[in-house]
């Protein structure tokens, strides 16, 4: 497939499709003046936000202090005093040094050079830099990982059977997932993509989900139970993914037969677990809007918009959700609501109670949990309601969301004002309504 010329393309699921060399990427950001960092990752991070309208500027220079570049290098000579270099004059001291010629800097050496300039550490020396090369002492080490990683995502790239995915490299990434988490070769094979080839279907199904896709994809990332049931195993057109929680949700193409299957399938017959069905789909809202014995509501979601200037206040104990007060938690939105057993959600979760003595009075923790977001439940005892713990709580909760650089997320129905006015007041701002689709009570 030829690759058109970068300002030739329309946006970043485009640009996804073609593989793009490290130096090329630098290159692209120099040229539309944007941040050049070395990294691959975070060129692609800042080419994404620059497709959705957003500029990251290189950072400016710090200005150098006047130094005198030190012309007689020893072992005890300090690496930035001298202004070291990879080049031809440090090249020949090393290779006084070691016998070796030509000389040639290994990778350890390289990282290290890097991060004593930018921890600006005068005391280390070309002659720790030699340890470096004799493997004696170890200060930066290099990410050998990064190598593998450029290799693996540039051969998926070139297998033409990937281009069924939309956005190639986080297709690429999924399924560098699971080969690195296990013990097979860390290479790509078209082997290897067909075998686990649903599971990244999967993924991207679950990431394209236009209805609070934190549910489809702590599924798909195995953090929470439930179950992924496409429309065809071999040619895969629409995914339902169904939470533990309840929550169903579609993502792609579903045609009148799967839509005819999951009215028969969960609809029509007792599961285990209720089936709600969330979506903003017309076809999917109108094909069950024809259906006896069902029946229909509006959600509001939020997207996260900035935290408040000042922690809130709560005038009871605040713990974070843990052994000893889990079993303690009762009501309806409650951590059992949506994690299968205690033991994975003090895993994969987390949250924060209020306590009135040995009673929990309050409650705010991740009723679903991916890579990027978290979804907050909240809860408040009768008792003590109008007292300000939920949004305390809620607060407790964006705040450790945000610093783990994930996405707080928020839904409700669009009946209960209650939890409007608590989203609202720490930081959310209304997104979009979807359907809520049910059997009838």
């Amino acid at each position: 497939m030829e690759r058109p010329e970068f300002d030739d393309i329309r946006d970043y699921d485009e640009f996804c499709k073609y593989y793009w060399y490290r130096d090329e990427l630098i290159k692209i950001c120099k040229a539309h003046g944007l941040k050049a960092p070395s990294g691959k990752i975070e060129l692609n991070k800042v080419i994404e936000a620059y497709f959705s309208g957003e500029k990251i500027l290189p950072e400016k220079k710090r200005e150098r202090k006047n130094r005198s570049v030190v012309k007689e290098l020893t072992l005890d000579t300090g690496l930035i005093a001298c202004g070291f270099t990879f080049g031809n004059r440090f090249r020949e001291f090393f290779s006084e040094q070691t016998g070796v010629n030509p000389f040639k800097f290994n990778v350890d050496m390289v990282a290290t050079a890097k991060a004593v300039k930018e921890n600006g550490d005068e005391s280390f020396t070309l002659g720790d830099l030699l340890d470096i090369y004799y493997g004696k002492k170890t200060y930066a080490v290099y990410d050998k990982s990064m190598l593998q990683w450029n290799r693996f995502v540039k051969d998926f790239c070139e297998d033409d059977s990937t281009m069924v995915f939309r956005d190639r490299l986080k297709a690429a990434a999924t399924l560098w997932k699971v080969v690195r988490e296990s013990d097979m070769p860390k290479e790509y094979s078209h082997e290897l993509f067909e075998k686990y080839r649903n599971r990244i279907l999967y993924n991207e199904y679950a990431r394209r989900c236009s209805s609070n896709r934190v549910y489809p994809m702590s599924i798909v990332e195995g953090l929470q139970d439930g179950r992924i049931i496409p429309d065809d195993e071999n040619n895969v057109k629409a995914v339902l993914f169904w939470h533990f929680c309840g929550f169903a949700y579609l993502s792609g193409d579903a045609d009148e037969t799967f839509l005819q299957r999951i009215y028969e399938d969960f609809f029509l017959v007792e599961n285990e677990r209720r089936f709600i069905l969330i979506t903003d789909n017309p076809k999917v809202i109108h094909f069950f809007s024809n259906k006896e014995d069902m029946e229909s509501d509006k959600r509001v979601e939020y997207h996260f918009d900035t935290l408040t200037q000042e922690d809130c206040k709560c005038d009871y104990k605040v713990e974070r959700i843990n052994e000893l007060n889990f079993d303690k938690i009762q009501g309806r939105i409650i951590p059992s609501f949506s994690w299968s057993s205690k033991e994975q959600f003090l895993e994969n979760g987390f949250g924060y109670v209020a306590m009135d003595g040995d009673r929990v009075v309050a409650i705010a923790f991740s009723a679903a949990v991916s890579s990027d977001e978290v979804d907050v439940g909240v809860e408040t005892d009768e008792n003590y309601r109008h007292k300000g713990l939920a949004k305390a709580l809620a607060d407790i909760m964006c705040r450790e969301i945000v610093s783990t650089g994930r996405k707080p997320v928020w839904a409700h129905a669009i009946s209960n004002e209650g939890s409007k006015h608590t989203a609202l007041s720490v930081g959310f701002a209304e997104d979009r309504v979807n359907t809520v689709i049910m059997k009838e009570q």
